[in-house]
């Protein structure tokens, strides 16, 4: 009797241990068109469970096998969604999604989220304008009086957000803020290069559009609302990861992978930082 009390109540434990890994869920949420970040190879919106191993059919980028890879190392699944970046913050604030990725830290985002302490990638900061134009780069304060175009809702660093000596025209898309300057509607567009420089590649505007010296740079993290109960605990979860695959090799496999995407910068940093 003892003999079969006891194979039950191992038999009840192994149950329970199992049902619990397989709730072992984070749900993360991205943009759709950050190439070679992440980005969705049909429609804007997207939503899969990728458990430890496997990988979505449609999205793909750097910062997406960073995210996973780490997360997979700690036994997660990963409930990615992928929707456009305004959606992605409503939906983040919400609570209706765990994290989001990839985001940099500004003074204002301090103020609602938290950030996990391994980043993701990280992102270099140039202005692009027409090779025609007459423009000698010396620093931002130079460009007094002119309209630069940038993206809405984007962080381009400190020293940009206290630029107040410029006109800054908001334009939803890349392509948008491409096409202002081809118009000579701006004089500059702000961007992140190798983001950047994949929509130039795919509209064939490299010998219209030339990027200047980069004025800044920033790396890019995982975030969680200040509200959500569970955030700590998930970003600490995906720091031991991202720890993890960098100490197995893991991560020189997936830089290797996009090596020709990232810019040289970018490789270059994350060297540094293993």
């Amino acid at each position: 009797m003892a003999f079969w009390c006891k194979a039950i109540i191992t038999a009840i434990l192994f149950v329970t241990s199992y049902c619990y890994g397989a709730s072992k869920t984070v749900s993360v949420i991205t943009l759709p068109d950050y190439e070679p970040f992440g980005y969705l190879a049909q429609g804007d919106t997207h939503v899969v469970k990728v458990p430890p191993g496997e990988d979505s059919e449609l999205f793909e980028g750097f910062a997406w096998d960073v995210v996973r890879e780490s997360f997979h190392s700690m036994g997660y699944t990963v409930e990615l969604w992928v929707v456009p970046w305004a959606r992605a913050l409503t939906y983040l604030d919400s609570g209706r999604v765990d994290l989001i990725f990839p985001v940099s830290i500004s003074a204002e985002r301090l103020k609602i989220y938290r950030y996990s302490k391994e980043h993701v990638n990280s992102v270099f900061y140039r202005l692009y304008v027409l090779k025609s134009q007459s423009l000698e780069w010396q620093s931002l304060e130079a460009l007094h009086d002119m309209t630069i175009a940038q993206m809405r809702g984007f962080n381009y660093g400190e020293r940009w957000a206290l630029l107040k000596s410029v006109d800054k025209y908001d334009v939803g898309e890349i392509i948008q803020g491409f096409e202002m300057l081809m118009s000579k509607r701006v004089e500059g567009f702000v961007g992140y290069e190798g983001v950047w420089d994949i929509v130039l590649h795919q509209h064939k505007l490299e010998n219209d559009i030339i990027k200047l010296p980069m004025f800044d740079s920033n790396k890019e993290y995982l975030a969680a609302s200040l509200g959500n109960p569970m955030g700590r605990k998930l970003l600490r979860q995906f720091d031991i990861g991202k720890r993890r695959i960098t100490e197995s090799g893991k991560l020189k496999e997936i830089q290797a992978k996009w090596s020709d995407l990232l810019s040289e910068s970018d490789s270059s940093s994350d060297n540094k930082n293993q």
